[in-house]
């Protein structure tokens, strides 16, 4: 797959979802069941087809060690960005209002630039009869763009409460829809200029995310409501993400 089709897949429905919220308003819970969803379908094929990838002719000690880094490293960033990767929107003092978020900022661009460090040339084309199965590229990036829609409608939201014009919100939002596509150009580059034992850093590197998809997809689907009670769409939401990875996977 091609670096601009990539980055057509990955940036286009940030893009479309920021740009419809911004005239639109949105309460945080209305984004649970998609949330629910993608965290769902974000561990499932975390569990059944990136981890056995992953440690496929590699080194387990070391994939398993860069799988504990990459979780470790959406900990910290959520300690800047206080969860919106989540899809959370936090209320704020009205002194908080006058400025942006920009801890908030780094953290969720940092946490979108890992996330497309292994998308370049991470999968390859596996036919089965008739039918030609998605791949772990096509995997990876349809998980990464349905995640990537509540964070991006938590974004704009949040740039907005901070006073934010519609031409600044609009440009960071351009940002952060272009860093997954740098990740993989980050990628590109490596491979291009023929870095020494590049498929090592595509292991590595693919550890790192499957860390970060852990942590989060886990920290979503653990959130209850107040009264500590799963509710059942929620629940029905999770189980509609796991039956779509089995599906495609």
């Amino acid at each position: 797959m091609s670096l601009w089709l990539l980055t057509i897949l990955l940036s286009l429905p940030v893009l479309v979802t920021g740009f419809i919220f911004l005239s639109l308003k949105i309460k945080a819970k209305n984004l649970r069941f998609l949330l629910a969803f993608s965290a769902a379908y974000l561990f499932a094929i975390s569990v059944t087809h990136l981890l056995p990838e992953c440690y496929e002719g590699a080194d387990g000690k070391t994939i398993g060690l860069f799988i504990l880094i990459g979780f470790f490293i959406q900990i910290i960033i959520e300690y800047f960005s206080a969860g919106i990767e989540h899809g959370h929107i936090h209320a704020h003092s009205d002194s908080c209002h006058k400025h942006l978020p920009l801890g908030m900022i780094t953290g969720l661009y940092l946490h979108s630039l890992l996330e497309g460090l292994p998308i370049y040339q991470s999968g390859i084309l596996v036919e089965a009869g008739t039918n030609t199965l998605l791949t772990t590229q096509q995997s990876l990036i349809f998980g990464i763009t349905l995640h990537n829609i509540p964070i991006a409608i938590a974004f704009v939201t949040l740039l907005l409460e901070h006073n934010a014009s519609k031409l600044k919100t609009v440009l960071l939002l351009v940002g952060f829809a272009l860093m997954a596509p740098l990740g993989c150009l980050i990628s590109y580059v490596l491979n291009s200029f023929g870095v020494e034992n590049y498929d090592g850093f595509l292991k590595l590197s693919f550890g790192i995310v499957i860390g970060i998809f852990l942590h989060i997809s886990t920290a979503i689907m653990f959130e209850t409501s107040e009264n500590h009670k799963y509710n059942l769409a929620k629940i029905m939401s999770m189980i509609a993400g796991v039956f779509l990875a089995a599906l495609i996977s």
